[in-house]
């Protein structure tokens, strides 16, 4: 529908630049969740929910703080902010990790608290600029492999991290493990750095804000004039109403961050699971669960050869499929012999986080999709706004006050209810494949 594209050296150079976006904020979760996890046995027991939801909290102050800047002040341009708040807060980190030795564990975990917030800003304020960002930049034609393909490395950054962990842990100990990992993100911060410089602001936004010339020349020094054409008349696609989108995104939202989250990382503070208490068994959670969507995001490469309202259903339907064993074993038939099997639960939860990446890649391809230019960013902030607004509720109650079986059982439920928005859109929503950035923009009637 919009014409073949190739891809070019700046394509790739985008693709290269929020990829590093992707993998930092994966950094970051892990380098949060175990640095917390360290925390956890000299803070008071009720300190851990609220400080285990400051994460997604923060992170969605990010998304909708800086996904409205982005919308003024330019997609490349709220960098400079984002990239400050997050090579911060890891140093932060490591900081807090390093004072424990010459201050109180009170004053050292405060600090913990400060760095890990405006970790969470910083990578949170790149998501709906990047999204927008790659839209509106890459071809049509390979918009949704971009999308799902970069915003994967996510789920890398979060296996490397767990990885590098994993091994630190088995040769020295917890605390070295997690500086190690740290400074390896920061690692990655100081090369996301120099390729940034080089990746051109979205042609599409500059023309919506009214700066044609600068759009046109740009587009032309980097090969992009295709993002400004406009598209024949003929191809007419209406978007069902605002209020129906947004609700669908944010339905498909929660239930895909909260199954993804509880289960990839917030699992491992249960006290009654085999890998409880013991931190190279839990970093192998972390490991499995996100090595299982890194394999599952390679769905990516194919991906706009599928139709997203099918690939939509399938993915939820999925997720709820592959949740019941694991909910019917580790929390129905919880005395039996399998219930004590890591091998079972690794397997299994590889199984349930490729599914929760098929989600994920959902979302991401229509959440920037939906929205016109103009508020794109914005759009994608308030969506991730009430989806991360429920994902903390969640962590705070299920930690603070469940059991296993309510925890696995909440996260069926969750399943249930994303199927549900998936099939709605399925029947009611509107096919955007290889649709055009202008036809996009037109069916959002803008």
């Amino acid at each position: 529908m919009g014409g073949e594209v190739k891809l070019s050296r700046i394509h790739y150079v985008i693709f290269l630049s929020y990829s590093f976006t992707f993998l930092i904020w994966g950094f970051v979760t892990t380098s949060g969740v175990m640095t917390l996890d360290y925390f956890s046995r000299y803070i008071p027991k009720f300190l851990l929910p609220i400080s285990a939801a400051m994460g997604p909290l923060f992170l969605m102050v990010g998304n909708t703080l800086m996904g409205r800047l982005a919308d003024v002040v330019g997609r490349r341009g709220i960098y400079v902010f984002t990239m400050s708040l997050y090579t911060v807060g890891l140093l932060g980190m490591a900081i807090s990790l390093l004072l424990l030795n010459t201050v109180s564990t009170e004053a050292a975990f405060i600090v913990f608290l400060i760095s890990y917030a405006l970790a969470e800003i910083g990578v949170g304020g790149e998501e709906p600029p990047a999204l927008a960002a790659i839209t509106e930049l890459m071809p049509p034609n390979k918009r949704g492999s971009m999308l799902v393909l970069i915003t994967n490395f996510d789920n890398v950054g979060a296996a490397l991290a767990a990885l590098i962990l994993l091994l630190a842990l088995l040769w020295g100990t917890q605390l070295s493990a997690v500086w190690t990992m740290i400074a390896s993100a920061l690692f990655v911060v100081a090369v996301a750095v120099v390729i940034r410089l080089v990746t051109p602001e979205s042609v599409r936004w500059l023309m919506v804000r009214g700066k044609v010339d600068i759009a046109k020349r740009v587009a032309e020094e980097k090969g992009l004039t295709y993002a400004l054409s406009e598209s024949p008349g003929q191809i007419n696609v209406r978007f069902p109403p605002t209020w129906f989108r947004a609700s669908i995104l944010s339905l498909l939202g929660f239930t895909q961050l909260s199954t993804y989250g509880l289960m990839a990382f917030y699992i491992i503070y249960l006290p009654s699971l085999p890998f409880s208490s013991n931190e190279a068994l839990a970093t192998q959670v972390l490991l499995w669960a996100n090595v299982g969507a890194s394999v599952a995001g390679l769905i990516g490469l194919v991906i706009d050869k599928i139709g997203r309202k099918i690939f939509t259903l399938l993915s939820y339907l999925g997720g709820l499929l592959t949740m019941i064993p694991i909910f019917l074993i580790y929390g129905v038939m919880s005395k039996n012999t399998i219930s004590s099997s890591l091998p079972v639960f690794y397997v299994l939860l590889f199984l349930n986080m490729a599914f929760s990446e098929f989600g994920w890649a959902v979302r991401i391809m229509l959440e920037p999709e939906l929205f016109p230019t103009k508020a794109r960013s914005t759009w994608v902030g308030i969506v991730r706004l009430i989806s991360w607004g429920v994902y903390v509720t969640l962590i705070y109650y299920l930690l603070a006050n469940a059991d296993v079986f309510t925890y696995l059982l909440s996260n069926l439920i969750l399943y249930v209810i994303g199927a549900v928005a998936a099939l709605a859109w399925y029947v009611w929503g509107v096919e955007t494949r290889g649709l055009p950035v202008d036809v996009l923009d037109r069916a959002a009637g803008q």
